[in-house]
């Protein structure tokens, strides 16, 4: 053993064997790409192979003294690799390892690879202290923090593959891009042999058993070989579309996985349904599914609906045999909901509202089956969810209210019988707010926050049993400052800016955690803006304008990490740049308001609330401002656009109601003509506190 010299040292708790074996395998057989095998790096040539790597419970069975095998081994280790998890973290064999190699050879290549665990958790930590603090001179652990190398092997973090190439780019002193790039090169140089043959073999047992299944009237031989053929095409189709994918996923091949999907449609569009058996029937319905999840992963929503309905016919052949199989009736559900769900996010509420409508049929009949079955009782809550989602985007809040009351009824249920409430009490709280949604669509913003206290109460209490509920924390955030447009609108702007901080504080706690997680920095913009609105209109402009500069240097962060997702443009940075005008002296306002013409388009037929309040806010603010300054043509001009804006009838949008109102009554004054009737209703928005004055 004196005479060997290892690239790594691996140091793991027993109860992480299987995580070491896996990395010390993966370490010792990677190959390093050929090209930059040799190449000079601060830690010499890079080599082909990084083998031996020393793992103690293996290697030291032949020893004859522990200890002493320990230390020549970590003595002639170039680096140290650490498994982590809260075993490691508790195990003084680990910690004593860790200690003396940096003692040997000092931190610089010691490498943690986090299994499990936090850093820095207090009641998980997965650092052996020795790791997490430097040593003095004597080789002793301080209380110094230290800054050790980490991968991250966990789904939520680098993942398996990333991490172990992390680790490997440390091991030979290269760069990780580099090593990622060119391992991912010839992983798609050998996949690409592996998917021309695979192509190559469908194109031929497709291509005969499509010929087959044609020329199925024909002698018994021929229609037997029909079969066997289609049962070949079979296989490999879902082959492709299930292990193959597996390889292509990684490194994001889907184009290859559409290809497949293409030959796959073709295929099956030649099969009649009602003649084939039930397994022929399954084979069909799961790689129509793998083809249609495809699809919506690369953004075809056109191919997703084709394949979707391909499937839905599948699973409705199955349940015409087994009309009362609950399997069957599931599996249809589940069909026809991704039908609706393609049509619903490409618009199209008609059939969306068919097919959405046909899964809450298939969920009522698995209910009235067994009643006590609460999987099935929750799809029949999700069918009712469904509907109120897509009739308030219709604009029929009324509607929506109900079905969203009926899925609220179900989760109750559901609650009341379970052990573990979590589940049940988070999609009871998304229901509530579906209600809310919808009470605040029909004007009445009194009961829509009853409802919001509600969702909040469950989302506490989801905290209180989980402190580290992501799911419930991000629930109670958006419950919040959505409450804070609620006491915004019944005329409350001081309870609704401390609403709104409230939501802010606890979005940035979550992005202290995770800052690229562009889900909570949408949502830290939205409560930034609505604080602003409200800080504004309670004439607290020195906070507001504090406010608005966070929330608008945000807003174009995360504009700019992705120009294609439209509603952080609409919903986020629109309202952050009509606040930003609302706040600015009048000379400053007008240039900023020629600025937001001409950097924004003009809303379409069927904008977002956020979007077309927006317009109607900085034509009301063009329109006071010149009024400010005398100039009453341009001032009327700017208010008849504000108008003109405004959507036909009653607005279902309070703060547009009140712009609307406001209108009237200038317009009647100026001449032109009335906005909007002036209607009772509980919406108290201060429109004048927004342009800068109450009395108008």
């Amino acid at each position: 053993m004196s005479e060997i010299r290892y690239r790594a040292f691996l140091s793991y708790s027993h109860r992480d064997r299987e995580v070491a074996d896996w990395l010390h395998h993966e370490l010792e057989t990677f190959r390093v790409p050929a090209r930059m095998v040799g190449e000079e790096t601060k830690l010499g040539p890079v080599p082909a192979r990084l083998h031996p790597i020393f793992k103690d419970r293996e290697e030291l069975s032949a020893s004859g003294s522990l200890g002493e095998a320990i230390t020549t081994a970590l003595e002639r280790s170039t680096a140290l690799i650490v498994v982590c998890s809260p075993a490691s973290a508790a195990s003084p064999w680990v910690n004593e390892e860790v200690r003396t190699f940096k003692a040997m050879h000092g931190p610089a290549h010691v490498f943690a690879v986090i299994a499990a665990g936090e850093p820095g958790h207090a009641d998980n930590e997965c650092f052996p202290p020795a790791l997490r603090f430097t040593l003095d001179e004597a080789g002793k652990v301080t209380d110094k923090p230290a800054e050790p190398i980490a991968a991250d092997l966990r789904p939520e973090g680098d993942g398996r593959r990333l991490g172990k190439l992390k680790i490997i780019a440390g091991l030979l002193g290269v760069g990780l891009d580099e090593l990622v790039q060119r391992d991912a090169a010839r992983r798609q140089r050998r996949l690409r042999y592996l998917v021309a043959a695979a192509l190559a073999g469908m194109a031929v047992t497709s291509g005969l058993a499509i010929s087959a299944v044609l020329a199925r009237d024909e002698a018994r031989d021929q229609r037997n070989e029909a079969q066997r053929q289609r049962i070949e095409a079979d296989g490999l189709v879902e082959f492709m579309l299930t292990d193959l994918r597996k390889k292509l996923e990684p490194v994001g091949k889907l184009d290859v996985l559409d290809t497949v999907g293409r030959r796959a449609l073709v295929y099956y569009s030649h099969q009649k349904p009602s003649e084939l058996d039930a397994d022929a029937l399954g084979r069909r319905a799961r790689a129509l599914q793998l083809v249609a999840e495809v699809r919506n992963l690369r953004g075809d929503s056109e191919g997703a609906l084709a394949a979707f309905r391909q499937t839905a016919a599948t699973t409705q052949e199955l349940l015409a045999r087994h009309p009362n199989d609950g399997q069957r009736i599931f599996d249809h559900a589940q069909s026809v909901f991704w039908v609706g769900q393609i049509a619903w996010q490409r618009g199209d509420l008609n059939t969306g509202r068919k097919f959405w409508g046909e899964y809450l049929t298939q969920a009522q009949k698995l209910v009235r089956l067994d009643p006590r079955n609460d999987v099935w009782a929750a799809e029949l809550g999700y069918a009712n969810g469904n509907l109120g989602t897509l009739e308030a985007d219709d604009d029929k809040p009324a509607k929506a209210l109900g079905y969203f009351a009926n899925a609220e009824r179900v989760f109750q249920a559901i609650r009341a019988r379970a052990r573990d409430k979590r589940d049940s009490s988070y999609s009871l709280a998304q229901e509530i707010a579906g209600e809310a949604d919808a009470r605040r669509a029909m004007l009445d913003p009194a009961a829509a926050l009853a409802d919001r206290t509600r969702e909040i109460a469950l989302y506490r209490g989801l905290l209180a049993t989980d402190p580290n509920d992501s799911k419930a924390k991000e629930g109670l955030i958006v419950a919040q400052y959505r409450s804070a447009q609620l006491q915004l609108q019944m005329g409350n702007a001081a309870i609704a800016a401390a609403t709104a901080g409230e939501s802010l504080t606890g979005v940035r706690a979550l992005l202290a955690q995770d800052a690229a997680n562009h889900l909570w920095q949408e949502m830290a913009v939205k409560a930034a803006n609505i604080r602003t609105e409200a800080l504004l209109i309670s004439g607290n402009r020195p906070e507001a304008r504090a406010a608005n500069v966070w929330a608008l240097d945000n807003a174009k962060k995360l504009v700019a990490s992705d120009r294609t997702v439209t509603d952080w443009r609409t919903d986020g940075l629109l309202p952050a740049r009509w606040l930003q005008i609302a706040l600015s002296d009048p000379a400053v306002a007008r240039g900023q308001i020629a600025a937001f013409n001409s950097d924004f388009r003009s809303p379409g037929t069927k904008p977002t609330e956020e979007e077309r309040f927006a317009w109607v806010a900085v034509d009301m603010l063009d329109g006071s401002n010149w009024r400010s300054v005398g100039n009453q043509s341009k001032a009327q001009l700017s208010f008849a656009r504000a108008s003109s804006r405004l959507p036909t009838g009653t607005p279902t949008d309070a703060r547009l109601l009140a712009a609307a109102k406001y209108l009237s009554r200038f317009e009647k004054v100026s001449g032109l003509p009335a906005a909007a009737p002036a209607t009772a209703s509980p919406v108290r928005y201060d429109v004048g506190a927004l342009l800068g004055t109450r009395k108008e």
